[in-house]
Order: structure tokens, then C-alpha cells, then sequence
């Protein structure tokens, strides 16, 4: 697949169906890692239709289409929204999937982008995520787009987890302009 025919789009309401489909379809991986039990309270999360539109409600979801097909998602939270993990002054990323077949294509990588960029524009001071000791071709990602691990946190599924961050304070040259490094 080459990445010409990917389009990028913030998601609508329209999407929801589309992505009720994909991520749990983008997570099957991780299925013989944490087990059958915890597959499937992710994969009911990962489906929970009203979960996703409220997400779509408040968030801004970034799209990755390939004719027509919806191959790739991810959220950004605007601060203002603190969960367990994340403090209410940091903006934060949420369910960064991508179908199978397009993976190493670089659609994860440019979700992430258009979710720093989002956060960035909106004058967010951070921008954090929390990912798994079974996700290491993400943290390995997100470490490259210059996330910083913060701190391990309570395990999930029984598995490691850690949070990580990006201050944009430390993205910015004493000139005052922007480092687009990531594109």
C-alpha cells in the first residue's frame, strides 16, 4: 500500500460505526499477550459505540483513510479532562489505532503529529499518553517523537504501563520558533 493513497481527516460523528470496527480489530494483536479474560473487557471498551461518540463529543479525532476505508485513528483530550492517569492540566492521547495491513506505513507516527500539532495549536503546555510493556513498537514511536517517560503506573490487563510526556516549553528555541522536527 503506498502512503499516497492514505488521507488524513479529523473524525466525525459519522465515523463512529467505522471506528467501532477498526480498533478492535487494531488491538487483536494483543490478545495472546494479556490473555482471553482481559481481551475481552478491551475489546467491549474498544466497542462500546457510546464511549466512542462521547469521545468524538469532546476530543478531536484524527482519521487515516485508504480509499474510502477508515485505517487508522487516534484522539486528542484537550486539558481541562484529568482522568486516574492524567492530571487536568495536560492535554493527552487516547486510542491510537491502525489496521493491520497498514502498519509500517507510518499512519501511527502521523496520527501522533497531527495530535501534537492539535494540542500545540490550542496553546496546550502538554501533550501525554500512557502505553504497555506489549505496545514496544509504540513507545519506541512516541520516544521518537520526542515523549519522555514520566513514571510506571498502576498496572492494566496485569500488565507494565508508564506514562509519558511532551512539554512543548522544551520544543521551543530560546528564538521563540517552532521546531517542527516531527514533519
Amino acid at each position: 500500500m503506498a502512503e499516497s493513497t492514505l488521507t488524513y481527516r479529523r473524525a466525525t460523528v459519522n465515523d463512529i460505526a467505522d471506528i467501532v470496527s477498526l480498533l478492535p480489530a487494531a488491538y487483536q494483536d494483543h490478545q495472546s499477550q494479556i490473555g482471553d479474560d482481559h481481551w475481552n473487557k478491551m475489546k467491549r471498551s474498544l466497542s462500546d459505540e457510546n464511549q466512542i461518540a462521547n469521545l468524538v463529543s469532546f476530543a478531536v479525532g484524527f482519521t487515516c483513510q485508504s480509499q474510502n476505508q477508515l485505517v487508522g485513528i487516534i484522539f486528542s483530550i484537550p486539558s481541562g479532562n484529568p482522568s486516574q492517569i492524567f492530571p487536568a492540566d495536560w492535554s493527552y492521547v487516547r486510542l491510537l489505532g491502525v489496521d493491520a495491513n497498514y502498519r509500517g506505513l507510518g499512519v501511527g507516527k502521523r496520527l501522533t503529529q497531527l495530535c501534537i500539532e492539535e494540542a500545540r495549536q490550542m496553546g496546550e503546555q502538554t501533550i501525554a499518553l500512557h502505553t504497555s510493556e506489549f505496545m514496544n513498537p509504540a513507545r519506541i514511536m512516541y520516544e521518537g517523537l520526542g515523549f519522555s517517560r514520566v513514571r510506571e503506573i498502576e498496572p492494566i490487563y496485569d500488565k507494565r504501563y508508564w506514562l509519558f510526556k511532551l512539554n512543548f516549553r522544551d520544543l521551543i528555541p530560546p528564538s521563540g520558533h517552532w521546531v517542527r522536527s516531527w514533519f
